[in-house]
This record gives structure tokens, sequence and C-alpha cells, in this order.
């Protein structure tokens, strides 16, 4: 028995020495493709493109909106932002996001109300340039919403029906109330009836707006005072008043309509039939890019109204049709006994706040059922009253708004601020997302061809960045999950930074714990002049079977593992410009067999300076360090691949190119047709019996 265990285990290491890896040990069989080169020169593989982002945010007058966080999506991913910026004294933002190369539009979300909300933008070549506000509402590189198709609302009622809604006179209907121009056709709600000359609204006035009813953050939490049962939300008309509405902006999915009614101040009607007559003021009250065509600062006269008369809103949720508003649907109203909510706490739709420095009533609606899927934050639809006198609407009753606090002050209000509390630090953002990871994929014979499945070290990545208020990256965090290992070798993953080795303070989290990584005493690789971090240097301290055998999680028959995760903070020893820790630039590599100097890295990426520059141009690889030519085989295919996304690879001995059915066709244009041939579920894109599904 001792015979047979130590021929066994002699056997064994010299299979783990000698061949790197297949289902037939000791053969390995690259895959054939037609023609001489895979790729034409100068291709490297990328699956991914820069694309240079211009944002300006601007009041309606076009002053600048500064300390803004704002937020930019993959349309396919809504849910969790791509890039995140704050805009600078002059309200802008520079940037730069690497994306999928098939990707053609952002969204672009300051998520600050008065400003619009969820812009699409186009991508032109590698750059977008977007104005968020100004005279227009939204200018550059936009691409205009079609409006929304009309909804049906979780509640519902024909109480509003009974209430005849009219058109300010002299308009008796819609066609005649409402714009229909090539600019303003009829679909997009605009009155006529505007003023002529709106108001000017000020960066002062939609810091006030967004400190008193924040975007996404629930009222009854942040402002809980303004929801008391004896809180005022109608207009109270204490002298002979003419009175104005301005329109600031909605937050809306729904195309809503704004009405007004009067009675008697101490008179409310007590349900919704006592409602007689009410007026429109905004038929479709949404804005420019958002489904309408309203702009900020748009002003409507409600007309003069008598002392002792009480102004009163409703709001006829998702109403308006495209040539009409269908007056049946849920209605919420300032009376809040006339909302359908069950329990009277929450039957509270509208809040009406005082901003005596701008002489004026701000009003914001919520627009969804309170018991059920409402998200509180009353700014569904946002505008304001004012009066000629300024005292003729009473303020008894009013709380006043909310002017913002910057505790730190670092130029971010508290409520968009992630750290309050702390100056160095603003925000928190994510590559790809913070719910998505990058992948990098590896072959690891090195110079040698492998079979080309490109699953020998598979490691998903995500980075988190910590920066201040001026974009500024203070510290990063990658997590690392590898998720497979279809090799033998015993492999490491290392990760070079485009910043210099002496920029990095600390490092830590490292799965370290063979002798062959040396460290310096801030945490990187001792012997780099860039910062170099190794975040294990042998696979199987963070992937393996527990019988020990290879080709881990790459072969349908063998039950699935889930590697542990190796997290790891970078902190800087000063802030850091973005552009010069772009993740685009940085640059994953794998350490073959703890062999230090065999570094597995991207096409078109060099080593870093460990690597045994004598390996170039020797076996099968074409590195021609002199042109910056890394990493491609005489037939120029890749060692390594990476992706802006977590997808499906080869199992074991299946080369890409089969599994992925379009992957020689993108190689061959050099990247230009067939972008998403990885991302691509349509038949023929992909040979699924060759894929790891587990």
């Amino acid at each position: 028995m001792k015979k047979l265990f130590t021929t066994l285990f002699i056997t064994t290491a010299i299979f783990a020495a000698s061949c790197k890896k297949d289902s037939t040990p000791g053969q390995e069989t690259a895959p054939e493709v037609e023609g001489n080169k895979l790729a034409p020169e100068g291709f490297n593989f990328a699956t991914t493109k820069d694309v240079n982002v211009n944002i300006t945010l601007r009041t309606n007058t076009n002053e600048a909106i500064a300390g803004v966080v704002v937020n930019v999506y993959n349309p396919s991913n809504p849910d969790a932002a791509i890039f995140k910026a704050v805009t600078d004294k002059s309200g802008n933002i520079k940037g730069k996001i690497t994306v999928p190369s098939s990707l053609t539009q952002l969204v672009i979300d300051p998520a600050y109300v008065g400003l619009i909300r969820n812009v699409n933008a186009e991508i032109k070549g590698n750059a977008t340039s977007i104005v968020i506000g100004g005279a227009d509402g939204v200018s550059g590189d936009f691409i205009n919403v079609v409006p929304n198709t009309l909804k049906t609302n979780s509640l519902t009622t024909n109480a509003s029906s009974l209430t005849t809604i009219s058109y300010p006179s002299p308009y008796r209907n819609t066609s005649e109330a409402v714009l229909n121009t090539s600019s303003y056709p009829l679909s997009l709600g605009r009155p006529k009836y505007l003023e002529a000359t709106g108001d000017a609204i000020s960066a002062e006035l939609l810091r006030n707006v967004n400190a008193s009813l924040p975007e996404s953050s629930p009222l009854p939490q942040t402002h809980p005072e303004y929801l008391k049962s004896t809180v005022t939300s109608t207009l109270n008309i204490v002298e002979q008043s003419d009175v104005w509405i301005t329109y600031v902006s909605e937050g809306a999915g729904n195309l809503n309509t704004l009405a007004f009614y009067t009675y008697t101040t101490g008179n409310p009607p007590a349900r919704e039939r006592d409602i007689r007559n009410a007026t429109y003021i905004f038929p479709n009250a949404s804005g420019v890019g958002s489904g309408g065509g309203l702009k900020a600062g748009d002003k409507v006269k409600l007309g003069r109204f008598p002392k002792g008369t009480t102004i009163a809103f409703m709001l006829i949720g998702n109403s308006w049709n495209g040539s009409g508003v269908n007056t049946g649907n849920t209605t919420y109203y300032s009376d809040d006994n006339l909302n359908p909510e069950g329990t009277a706490s929450l039957r509270k739709h509208s809040v009406v706040l005082h901003d005596s420095a701008n002489d004026l009533f701000l009003i914001g609606f919520e627009d969804l059922p309170r018991d059920g899927s409402s998200d509180n934050d009353f700014n569904d639809l946002v505008f304001y009253a004012t009066s000629n006198p300024v005292t003729g609407i009473s303020d008894d009753g009013v709380p006043p708004v909310d002017t913002g606090k910057d505790k730190d002050g670092d130029g971010v209000d508290d409520d968009k601020d992630a750290f309050p509390d702390d100056a160095t630090k603003a925000y928190i953002s994510y590559y790809p997302s913070e719910n998505t990871y990058a992948q990098v994929a590896f072959e690891d014979n090195w110079p040698n061809k492998g079979d080309y499945d490109l699953n020998d070290l598979v490691v998903n990545c995500r980075y988190k960045f910590i920066s201040n208020a001026k974009n500024q990256v203070i510290s990063l965090t990658g997590d690392f999950v590898p998720v497979a290992s279809g090799a033998s070798f015993k492999n490491g993953f290392g990760l070079q930074l485009p910043v210099a080795a002496s920029q990095v303070a600390s490092v830590t989290g490292q799965n370290i714990t063979g002798s062959y990584i040396s460290r310096a005493s801030n945490g990187v690789e001792s012997g780099q002049a860039k910062a170099v971090i190794i975040p294990f240097d042998d696979q199987d301290n963070v992937l393996k079977y527990p019988d020990l055998s290879f080709f881990v999680n790459t072969m349908m028959d063998k039950n699935k593992v889930v590697g542990t995760t190796v997290s790891v903070e970078v902190k800087f020893t000063a802030a850091i410009d973005p552009a010069n820790l772009q993740a685009s630039a940085f640059n994953p590599f794998l350490i073959s067999n703890k062999r230090r100097g065999y570094e597995v890295h991207l096409p078109g990426f060099a080593p870093t300076d460990k690597a045994d520059a004598k390996l170039f141009d020797t076996s099968d690889d074409a590195s021609k360090p002199s042109t910056g030519k890394y990493y491609l085989s005489n037939e120029n295919w890749p060692w390594a691949i990476s992706y802006n996304t977590s997808i499906l690879y080869p199992i074991e001995t299946a080369p890409i190119n089969n599994a992925y059915l379009h992957f020689a066709e993108w190689a061959r244009s050099a990247g230009t047709s067939y972008t998403d041939w990885y991302s691509n579920t349509a038949a023929g894109y992909r040979n699924t019996s060759l894929l790891y599904t587990k």
C-alpha cells in the first residue's frame, strides 16, 4: 500500500509540473480558424470602449448647479450606476466611462428636483455631451422620449368624474387649449395659456427644493413635521390677490394632470362629489424629455381671488392620454380626507412649504397610493405659488422650507453626501456597477499555445471607489471572485494599477500563503515601479474541489463549488485624479504555476517589472515589446480576454470560437462586427452545450 501511494503521488506531481491540462492528459490542440491569422495586427481583443462624458447642470437661466451627485447607467441595468461624479462650481462633470463596445446610449440621472431625470444620451463615436436644464430643459446628445402609454393605476375611482373640470376661459376643450405645433405636438400637452414670460428659478431655490423634498427619500423620515395632520396642504387667501402657479419639475413615471378648485376657507368639501367645478393647470404635468412639454419656470395665472378663499389642488394620476385627460383615473387632493387610503395618517398626498426668502409657497405631490407602491418622496410633481401682493397667501400652519445643510463643508449637501461628516469623502462608485462583475479569463500555458477554452483561471472582479467632492479617488477596494480553474497548474492572480507604487499607503486583504511573492511595507509587491497587488498567489487557496482534483467548475459532470471572495482594499497617500485610475487601464495578470517570471496578461498590456522578458517571442508567442505588441500568438490568438460583465465561459477543452459562434468573425473584423458576440443570446450566437452553465 505504501509503495502504491508513493507511485501515485509521484505520478501526480509529474503531471502537475509538466502538463497544464486536458481531459486526456498530455494532449492539447489549438482550434483551427480559416486563414493565417485569427485577427489583424494591432487588434487587442478589447470587448469594451472608453466613452468621454460631458455633463452640465444648469438652472433655466443657465446658472451653474454645483455639488450635485450625478449617476450614469447602462440602459440594460437601470438599478446600478456605472459612473458617478459631482458637478463642479461651473456645474460641469467631465469623465470617462468604460462600457461594452456594443453600447450605443447611456442614461444620465442627476436625481435632483428641478432637473429632468433619466435622460437618454446617445454615444456618438466615443463621447456624449448633455446639458440638463438651461432654457430648453435638456439639450445636446439626448434622445427624446416618446410619451408614455396610458397605464392602469393600482387604485381606481370614478369619483373625480363627478367633478366638472374645465380649461381656463376662453378655452373650451383640449384641442383649443393645448399647443399642436412641430415643436410641441398635441401629444405633449403643453398649454397655450402659459404666461408669456416664465419665472427664473435660481440655484438657491433648487437647493431649498432638494433639501425639503429630496429625491427618492421618504418624507416621513426626512421631514416628518411636514406630514402632521395640523399642517395645511392648501393655500389660504387672506387679502384679495392674484395667484400664479409655476412648474418646477416632476419625478414621476406617470403622465399626471394638475387642476385646482376653490372653496370658502373653513368649509372644505366632505366628499369628492362636493367639488363641482375645477380648472386645469397642467393637462400633462410632465417635462420636456420626460413625456411632456413643460419647462422649469413655466407659469400659469390662476386668477384673482377674494379674501377668505382657499385654493386646493387635485392630481389626476396618469391621466394624460396624448389627446386629452382621462378624468376617471385615481385622483389625489390637497384635502387629505378626500384621498382613498384606508389609514388616515397615509391620506396626505401634498405638502405646502413657505420659502420666505423667495416669497413663494412650494408644493409637492405624491402620485401613487401611500399604502402601496409609493416612495413617499412627495416630489412626483413640484410647483410653487406666488401672489400679488406677496402677503396675500397666509403662512399660518405652513412649515418653512429646508435651506440645506453641508456639515463637512465639502460643497455637497448632506442629503446627497454619502459621508456628510467627512470632508475627505463624498460618494461611492463602482466598476462595472454595484450589482455586477467584470470578468477576466486566462490560458496558462504561455508562451506555448493552449486549447483556447480560456478557462484555466476565470476571475470575476468588481471595484469600489471612494471619492471626494472634487471627484478624486481616496481609496479602492477590489472584490475578486474566482469562478473557474480549469488547470492542473497552481496559478496566482495579480493586478497592476496605473499608479506608482509610492502612491499607495496600504494594501490589506490579500490571500498570500507562498514565499514566491514578496511585499513592501505598504502591501504592494516589492520591486515594482507601478503598484502591483496580488489578490491571491495560489488558486487552490480560494477555489478547489474537496477531493483536490483538477478542472474546477469547467466540467459539467462534476459538482460546482463556490470560490472564496478576496476583498483587497488599497488606500492612497493622496487623492488621485480619476483620469489616472481608469478601470480600462487596470492590468490583471496570471502568474503561471507559481513561476513568478511567467506572467499572462491581456493582449497589448505590458508585463510588470518582475516578468521574465526572455520569454517573449519564444515558442508560440509573437510579442514585440519594442512595438507594444504583447501576449498574442503567431496567429494573433490571445492568452487572456476580459469583459465588462460576467459571462458563461467554455467547458473544458472547448475552444472559445466553437462555444461563441461569432467570436472569430469579431476577431477578424478587428472588433467592428458582432461586438455583442458574448452577450447576445439570440439563435446562432452560441453553442450552449460547450458552455459551463451550472
